[in-house]
C-alpha cells in the first residue's frame, strides 16, 4: 500500500556543509497513513529513522501538516491523516571527515499503519537505501526517477483527489495552508493579504499607527507625492517580511527542525505569555522612542519614506513573530525563495496597505483613540489569545496530550470572561450586545463539554476474549458465535464500538449469541497463527458462525447496525 517513491538532496553535500533529503512515499489510491502526530495516541503514527554514516548527522524528519477529516462512516471524529504522496524533509549536515568521493550510504526506514474507508491493515514499515554522496534523484520504488515537485505548492502536504495539485494539508495546524492546497493561490494568497491586515488590531501593531499619523503629517506635498511616498513606505516593510521568507526558504530545513526542538518550543510559548502580558496592561509595549521622535520630527524623502518603512518592519517583526509561525513553516516545507518571497510580501502589503490611507488622511487627521472601550477589550481578546498560542507550542512538550484536551475548556473560560466578567467594553452599549452574545456562546460550548464528560457510556456488546475452549463449547451447547478481530490502532473498529456494538436492535439480536474478540493489537506469533488460521487480512473482520460450527459470513471492514443485525439473523 506504501512504497517509497523519488528521494533527492537539495544540494550536494560537502564537508562542513548542510542540505535537505526529501524523501516521498507513494500511498496507493484509496489508502491513507495516520500522521506523524495523530489526533489520538492509540493510532500509530507514522515514523522515518534515518541511519546515517558517521560523518552525517540527520536532523528530525520535518513532516507537513496532516489532512483532517471524519471516514465516510465516522460518527464525527476526525483524523490526522497522509494520502497520495508523502513528501518528508530531513535536514542533515556533513562534518570535516566527509568525503563525497567515498560514499555515505544511509538506511531510510518508514513505519506506517495503512487504512482505508473500511479497513486497517497491521502496522508495517519499508526500508530503502540512498548515497548522501550524491545529490542525482533515486526512484526508490524502482518505477523511474520520480523527481521533486516544483514550486512552493507540491509541498504542502500531501494529495487527495482534485486537491494533488497543489497538495492538500491539515486545516487544524495550518489553516493559510489548507486554503491554499483547497482552492489554489488565489484564495490562498486572498487569506494571507486578510491576515496582514487583521495583524493591525494586535496590541503590539496598533500604537505604530499613531507613528505614521506623525511622519506623513510634516509632508506638505501635494496627494500624488504623498501616495508615492506611502507607497514606498509600506514597499520597506514589505521588504523587510520578504526577506524573512526568503531567508526560511533557503534555511535547507534548520528552521522546521528547529521547531521540533522542545527548547525551541519552551522559548516561542514564553515569548508569547510576556507578549500576553502586555495585552492584560501589566506593561506596555510601545514604538522606540527614537522612532516615535523621528516620526514627530522628519519631513519623508523617498529613500526616507523606504527606510522608515523597513525600520517599521523590524519594530513590527518580533510583536507578530509568533502569529506567522505557521506561515514560516509552509514556506520552508516549500523550499522555494520565491514563494516564501511572494507570501510575506503579500502579507506585508495587508500589513501595511492601511497606511496609505492614513498617510493621505495625515493633514486632517494627527492622531487616532489609544484607548477606549472597545481597544481595551480586544487588548484583551489578544491577550487571551497569545496565551491560547503559547499553550498549543507547549502542547508536544507535554506529555499524553494534555494541553490539547484543556485548550477547548481554556477557550470557553475566555469567552465567559470576555462576555461577562471583564469591565471593558461595558459602558459601551451597543459593544454590551457583542459581549453577551460571545459570553452565551461560550456557557453553551462549555456546558455541551461538559455533559459529554459526564454522559454514561452507553450500553454495549460484551466480548470476552477469544479462546479455543470457548469455541468448542458454543458448538457444543448448539449455539451461535460471533468472533471480532480488531486491535486498539483500528480505526474502523473504534467507530464499530460507538455505532455498532451500542445499537439496541443489534444488542437484542446478539443476546443468544456467544461474542468473542480477538485482539490482533500486538504483533507476536500468537496472533500471526491467529490470522493465518481465519484467513484474517484487515481488520475489523467480523465472522458469523451458525450452530454447527459453519462460517456462514465473512465481513471485512466497518459494518453498521443494519448490516450486522441482518448477517446475526441470517446466523442465529
Amino acid at each position: 500500500m506504501v512504497s517509497f517513491g523519488s528521494i533527492t538532496l537539495a544540494h550536494p553535500l560537502h564537508p562542513g556543509g548542510s542540505s535537505q533529503l526529501e524523501v516521498t512515499a507513494r500511498i496507493a489510491p484509496g489508502w491513507h497513513i495516520n500522521s506523524n502526530r495523530p489526533l489520538d495516541p492509540a493510532y500509530v503514527a507514522t515514523r522515518l529513522e534515518i541511519a546515517t554514516p558517521a560523518e552525517i548527522v540527520a536532523q528530525a524528519p520535518i513532516f507537513p501538516p496532516a489532512e483532517v477529516e471524519p471516514l465516510k462512516f465516522s460518527g464525527g471524529e476526525k483524523l490526522a491523516i497522509f494520502s497520495g504522496d508523502l513528501k518528508i524533509g530531513v535536514p542533515v549536515t556533513a562534518t570535516a571527515a566527509f568525503r563525497a568521493s567515498v560514499g555515505a550510504p544511509a538506511q531510510i526506514k518508514l513505519d506506517y499503519q495503512a487504512c482505508n474507508d473500511v479497513q486497517c491493515l497491521r502496522p508495517s514499515s519499508i526500508e530503502t537505501t540512498f548515497d548522501l554522496a550524491s545529490a542525482v534523484a533515486a526512484d526508490a520504488g524502482g518505477s523511474g526517477a520520480g523527481g521533486t515537485a516544483s514550486g512552493a505548492a507540491g509541498q504542502f502536504g500531501t494529495s487527495r483527489g482534485a486537491a494533488g495539485a497543489s497538495g492538500a494539508a491539515d486545516g487544524s495546524h495550518d489553516f493559510i495552508a489548507g486554503v491554499f492546497a483547497r482552492y489554489g493561490f488565489l484564495f490562498g494568497f486572498i487569506a494571507v493579504f486578510l491576515g496582514g491586515m487583521a495583524l493591525n488590531l494586535t496590541p503590539c501593531v496598533y500604537p505604530l499607527i499613531g507613528v505614521t499619523i506623525a511622519y506623513f503629517g510634516n509632508e506638505s506635498g501635494g496627494p500624488r507625492k504623498v501616495v508615492i511616498l506611502a507607497l514606498l513606505y509600506v514597499l520597506g516593510i514589505a521588504l523587510m517580511f520578504s526577506s524573512v521568507g526568503v531567508a526560511v526558504a533557503l534555511s535547507g530545513g534548520l528552521f522546521g527542525a528547529a521547531m521540533q526542538n522542545p527548547w525551541v518550543l519552551a522559548t516561542i510559548a514564553g515569548m508569547l505569555f510576556l507578549l500576553a502580558g502586555s495585552s492584560f496592561g501589566l506593561y506596555s509595549l510601545q514604538p522606540p522612542q527614537w522612532l516615535m521622535n523621528r516620526a514627530g520630527t522628519a519631513r519623508p524623502g523617498y529613500a526616507g519614506a523606504l527606510l522608515m518603512g523597513l525600520g517599521m518592519g523590524v519594530v513590527a517583526a518580533p510583536c507578530i513573530g509568533p502569529i506567522v509561525l505557521g506561515l514560516l513553516l509552509m514556506v520552508q516545507r516549500s523550499g522555494s525563495a520565491v514563494f516564501g518571497f511572494a507570501l510575506f510580501f503579500t502579507l506585508a502589503i495587508g500589513l501595511g496597505l492601511p497606511y496609505v490611507a492614513l498617510a493621505i488622511a495625515a493633514g486632517s487627521i494627527r492622531r487616532l483613540p489609544r484607548s477606549g472601550e472597545w481597544l481595551g477589550w480586544i487588548e484583551q481578546l489578544f491577550g487571551f489569545v497569545l496565551v491560547g498560542l503559547a499553550l498549543y507550542f507547549l502542547d508536544p512538550v507535554v506529555p499524553d496530550g494534555i494541553i490539547s484536551r484543556a485548550l477547548p475548556f481554556y477557550a470557553a473560560a475566555t469567552g465567559i470572561y470576555l462576555g461577562f466578567i471583564t469591565a471593558r467594553g461595558k459602558s459601551w452599549r451597543p459593544f454590551m450586545a457583542v459581549r453577551a452574545l460571545i459570553g452565551v456562546v461560550a456557557v453553551v460550548a462549555l456546558v455541551v463539554m461538559l455533559f459529554e464528560l459526564r454522559a454514561q457510556p452507553p450500553q454495549t456488546l460484551k466480548f470476552v476474549p477469544f479462546d479455543d475452549a470457548t469455541l468448542a463449547k458454543a458448538r457444543a451447547s448448539g449455539r451461535p458465535v460471533v468472533v471480532d478481530f480488531s486491535a486498539d490502532w483500528c480505526v474502523p473498529c473504534r467507530e464499530m464500538e460507538h455505532t455498532t456494538f451500542t445499537d439496541p436492535a443489534v444488542i437484542r439480536a446478539a443476546a443468544g449469541f456467544v461474542l468473542m474478540r480477538a485482539n490482533l493489537t500486538a504483533k507476536d506469533k500468537q496472533n500471526d497463527a491467529l490470522m493465518r488460521r481465519f484467513k484474517v487480512e484487515g481488520v475489523p473482520t467480523s465472522l458469523f458462525i451458525d450452530a454447527s460450527g459453519r462460517v456462514r459470513e465473512r465481513r471485512v471492514g466497518y459494518v453498521g447496525p443494519a448490516d450486522f443485525v441482518k448477517y446475526l439473523h441470517e446466523t442465529g
